[in-house]
């Protein structure tokens, strides 16, 4: 039999029980700093802006004007630099306002992360189910991508997936080509298939860059790598030209500035090699590359003029962040 103390008790914990209960963590709100409009108090339209062949500097506004009739606009970011990535989201900001048929592409997102990136920007989810949806971590998910992301959403602009999922990007480097032809027609429909390696100044770069490995593997080893690299070039290409030939799209492609690097000579950069092939020449190509550097000038190696590894300017336009000093 219970006593009139125990069932106080009873009584006490049934009605505080509550106070225990693990609180829900607060869902994830947009960063102030990706809004539209915000003024993080730095004037990204006063950097030096460098002319890729090295004869002068422009404007931000002639800048602007050159590339608001571009069809494709290829930008080169430094992963993770934040000011690089505030003047790309300033420049994207610049020519969206000026031209109605420009949408965003961006290597960062895989296609089978479309529908995750279409629901926010419909409205359909809000922006914690949108970072869920679409995998992202403040390590994946810097405010400068956010602030395009939120631009194209204020002005109704299509945002492209534009990469292949890492799983297949992963087969082709162990298994090779071969092993994404054997994907059925739903996987295939996620990722491009390059025929063959590229060959050119694009791939010599890659291997030159990837050469410490040779005494790991050899040059299999290299190539497996160079397998992956390319699968992302075509796919990314593949999924710029698309909307350009379906929808007149004019497309602003924000990825790492290796994939854009010295893209105005032939093998240059397979990935615009890839676009150019696909919309054909009548279409206008401009890039723009961020890079690290202390100078004034356009470097020898951007220029073109350094080696063989790197002809011709690494872009039509290139900016260039100081590097801090050890």
């Amino acid at each position: 039999m219970r006593t009139p103390i125990a069932l106080a008790l009873t009584a006490l914990l049934t009605i505080t029980g509550c106070a225990t209960t693990p609180t829900k963590p607060t869902p994830p709100t947009l960063p102030l700093a990706a809004a539209p409009g915000f003024d993080d108090g730095h004037d990204a339209t006063k950097l030096t802006i460098h002319k890729g062949n090295g004869f002068g500097t422009v404007t931000f506004d002639e800048m602007i004007t050159d590339l608001s009739a571009a069809d494709v606009i290829l930008v080169g970011e430094m992963h993770g630099h934040t000011e690089a990535l505030d003047f790309i989201a300033t420049t994207f900001e610049s020519l969206i306002e000026r031209n109605p048929r420009l949408i965003l592409s961006m290597e960062f997102y895989e296609r089978d992360e479309q529908i995750a990136l279409d629901d926010y920007l419909a409205g359909i989810t809000d922006y914690a189910a949108f970072l869920k949806a679409a995998g992202r971590t403040e390590s994946n998910n810097p405010i400068g991508h956010l602030r395009m992301i939120e631009l194209a959403k204020q002005h109704n602009r299509t945002v492209i997936a534009s990469n292949a999922p890492r799983r297949y990007t992963k087969l082709a480097r162990t298994d090779g080509f071969e092993a994404l032809r054997n994907l059925n027609d739903r996987q295939r429909a996620l990722v491009e298939i390059p025929a063959d390696l590229p060959t050119g100044s694009y791939a010599d770069r890659f291997r030159d860059a990837m050469s410490g490995m040779a005494a790991h593997g050899g040059e299999e080893m290299i190539n497996s790598f160079l397998r992956s690299q390319t699968v992302w070039d075509y796919t990314m290409a593949a999924s710029i030209a698309e909307p350009i030939h379906t929808n007149n799209a004019s497309v602003f492609h924000v990825v790492g500035h290796f994939h854009v690097d010295h893209n105005l000579v032939e093998g240059g950069s397979a990935m615009t090699d890839q676009i150019r092939y696909s919309i054909g020449d009548q279409r206008t190509i401009r890039s723009l590359v961020m890079h690290a550097a202390n100078t004034d000038s356009v470097t020898p190696e951007d220029s073109g003029t350094a080696s063989e590894l790197s002809p011709g300017p690494a872009a039509d336009y290139i900016v260039y962040f100081p590097v801090e000093e050890e």
